[in-house]
This record gives C-alpha cells, sequence and structure tokens, in this order.
C-alpha cells in the first residue's frame, strides 16, 4: 500500500487551532485560514468565543476533514470560506 505524501509544507505534528464545534459537535470546517504569523485556522464558520478553542495538529486535522487532501495549501497569509463540506475552498 502507497503512503499518501502529507499534504501540508508544515510538519504533520504541527500545532493549529480548531474549535470545539469541529472538535466535539462534528461540526464541518468551512473557514479555513493561514495568518501573517503562520498559524493555522480550520473553524466551522460560526461565531467563537475564547473557550471555544482547540489546539490539534495538522495530522489530526486530515483525520477530522480529508477534504484538507483536496486543494493546494499556501503558507501566504489567505482565509478561505466554503458554503459546505462538501464545496471546494478555492485558492
Amino acid at each position: 500500500m502507497e503512503t499518501m505524501k502529507f499534504p501540508f509544507s508544515d510538519a504533520p505534528n504541527t500545532a493549529c487551532f480548531t474549535c470545539c464545534h469541529v472538535l466535539e459537535e462534528n461540526k464541518p470546517i468551512l473557514y479555513v485560514s493561514h495568518d501573517e504569523d503562520e498559524y493555522w485556522q480550520f473553524l466551522c464558520g460560526g461565531n467563537h468565543k475564547e473557550e471555544d478553542v482547540r489546539v490539534v495538529s495538522l495530522a489530526s486535522i486530515l483525520r477530522i476533514d480529508e477534504t484538507r487532501t483536496r486543494f493546494p495549501l499556501s503558507k501566504n497569509q489567505e482565509n478561505k470560506n466554503r458554503p459546505c463540506k462538501s464545496a471546494v475552498f478555492h485558492w
């Protein structure tokens, strides 16, 4: 069985932010951001409070939402939204 190449230029254990809605309520990731400080965010697209933040690895984001492998990831300061999980992020 061939091993798939990790689609991020950052290491699989790189810390990133998500929200309790994605991690604990299985809501889809509808907002992705790679900030100027190089932090990744994978959020549900809703409103959040500070206590909603969760820190996970990039590898765990791929386990949560395998569609991350379907678009080229940039190291630039970018924010992208999509209307639903089946939609494609346009980069």
